[in-house]
């Protein structure tokens, strides 16, 4: 098994993660088409739910395992990390099993308080994945630590093959006995394709050997580390990991009640009430597809900091977070163009039942601000200030609370205040950790230079696709002849995308070949000698 780059490692990471959300697009609209706009709203506070809990016990630990891994290899000393890896394993089994039941029992409570008691059963039904996934985030930390990317990316792709096809099965099957048990039945296969891909990394953990230290790897002279000690450390960058992405999450935990609370004071009930927050967990399922390529390379540039800081190898430190900083300038906004200019061909094809094209319409550019904050807050754990991003996110979330409660709840602007809230739970934190990344750590992040190649090439995208949009619009086609012609019109996007962007000097031939010579290779000769070195 070979270890990856950041580049490499990236590229191979986001291609996993990129293949995993478009099963998610293709998925969802055909789960949303088996149990109904309203049964979509219930198994939209059952996923709140079972996330909130999932990454309270599941996040940070993954992160600080690969964070400690990786110092602890950059040091020579593989035995404590080992060690460490069983350590962190122990405690997500035991976290996780109080975690499985504790969601269990609390479901009916959580389901009434959220306007929504037909969740309960389907919160109860995804209680067991929190165990199972409590398992595989140890062994995904310990393979992300030591860049083994390969080994993460294989399971990521193999649990959402069988999440989908479980889920699809279980939700069509258990539909016939009423919407509760079919939204169940769509909880399944998350269990299931847990506990596949937790058996396949255990089966490449045991196949790589790494349950065995080699003599020559280990440095005579590395410090022993008591198990006491470890956990210590595990606890130093956990926590701070798991506060940051819990409090995003507790944030929109304590949201769903509220807008549903709210949009009650608007003139919602019942049916209606679960169906207009429906086009509001839709819109925010979109927003977050750009942005699982981001995750990636915020996922592997932790452990790449963390190694470089604990080697106080501050050039390292620059290249990584120059290269992050531009990527997710090229990939946001191109991402926030797209979603406004294509958001009703999106949503005709996807989810022609939802009225929520507005929301993508008018609120994608939060897509931006999501994508910075991702690295802004693996840029803080690598360099060990962990509770920095921590301080930011809390203003975005408080924003967001006090946004939701005063707008969503006016009958005139019901929903649409998600629009604005969730502009400004991301908006804030970026601007505070921005200031403090630039100006009082020091470090290098010039947006206006990296970003105005990407905003001229979207911009050129966004008149090809606008004039598109315009001609299939004169021609009214069928479901399959408008999913074909909004498929032509993302892949007609991105290639007028690429191509401005390589014209205008945006991807270099060193951008393209740390991902991949392959890759390189493919790009037509026209255009690799217009490609900056």
């Amino acid at each position: 098994m070979k270890k990856q780059s950041t580049g490499r490692g990236f590229a191979y990471l986001s291609m996993a993660e990129l293949l995993v959300k478009i099963m998610s697009v293709v998925y969802m609209p055909l789960l949303y088409r088996i149990i109904g706009q309203v049964g979509h709203g219930i198994y939209a506070v059952a996923y709140d739910a079972f996330t909130l809990i999932y990454v309270l016990t599941n996040e940070g630990i993954q992160r600080g395992v690969a964070k400690l891994v990786a110092e602890l290899y950059a040091e020579d000393n593989p035995r404590d990390a080992l060690k460490a890896f069983r350590l962190s394993r122990t405690i997500l089994i035991l976290g996780g099993l109080f975690a499985s039941l504790l969601l269990y029992f609390m479901a009916p409570f959580i389901a009434e308080n959220a306007e929504s008691p037909q969740a309960a059963l389907s919160i109860q039904a995804l209680a067991p994945t929190v165990l199972i996934t409590a398992v595989l985030s140890a062994y995904r930390g310990y393979f992300l630590g030591r860049s083994f990317i390969t080994a993460n990316a294989l399971s990521k792709i193999v649990e959402q093959v069988v999440n989908v096809a479980v889920s699809l099965l279980g939700a069509f099957l258990l539909m016939k006995a009423g919407t509760a048990m079919g939204v169940a039945g769509g909880t399944l296969g998350t269990s299931v394709g847990a506990l596949v891909s937790v058996l396949l990394l255990i089966h490449e953990f045991r196949k790589g050997k790494f349950h065995r230290v080699r003599k020559r790897e280990q440095s005579p002279e590395a410090y022993h580390h008591t198990s006491n000690e470890l956990l210590r450390k595990l606890w130093t960058y956990a926590f701070p990991i798991t506060l940051t992405a819990g409090l995003m999450h507790i944030g929109g935990f304590i949201d769903m009640f509220i807008v549903k609370k709210r949009l009650v004071v608007a003139g919602f009930f019942g049916d209606a009430l679960d169906a207009v927050f429906s086009d509001l967990v839709v819109f925010k399922s979109l927003l977050v597809v750009p942005n699982t390529i981001i995750v990636s390379l915020a996922a592997v540039l932790l452990p790449g900091i963390a190694s470089a800081n604990a080697l106080k190898n501050q050039d390292d430190i620059d290249r990584k977070v120059s290269f992050a900083t531009k990527m997710v300038l090229m990939i946001s906004i191109p991402a926030f163009v797209g979603m406004t200019v294509l958001a009703e061909p999106i949503f005709a094809f996807l989810y022609p039942e939802s009225g929520g094209v507005h929301l993508l319409k008018y609120g994608s550019i939060t897509v931006i601000f999501l994508g910075f904050i991702q690295i802004q807050n693996s840029l803080y754990q690598g360099i060990g200030k962990f509770y920095w991003g921590t301080i930011a996110m809390s203003f975005g979330i408080g924003a967001r609370i006090l946004i939701n409660y005063l707008l969503v709840g006016i009958p005139e602007i019901n929903v649409f205040g998600g629009i604005f809230s969730n502009f400004a739970n991301f908006f804030i934190p970026f601007v505070i950790n921005h200031y403090l990344l630039t100006r009082v750590l020091g470090f290098q992040m010039p947006i206006l230079k990296n970003g105005w190649r990407p905003a001229l090439s979207s911009l050129a995208m966004g008149v090809v696709l606008y004039f598109m949009t315009l001609m299939f619009k004169l021609v009214h086609l069928p479901f399959a002849h408008s999913a074909l012609s909004t498929l032509i019109m993302v892949l007609a996007g991105i290639a007028v995308y690429g191509v401005a962007m390589i014209l205008i000097g945006g991807i270099t031939k060193k951008d393209v070949t740390d991902i991949s010579p392959r890759l390189y290779r493919i790009i037509p000769s026209g255009l690799r000698r217009r490609m900056r070195p």
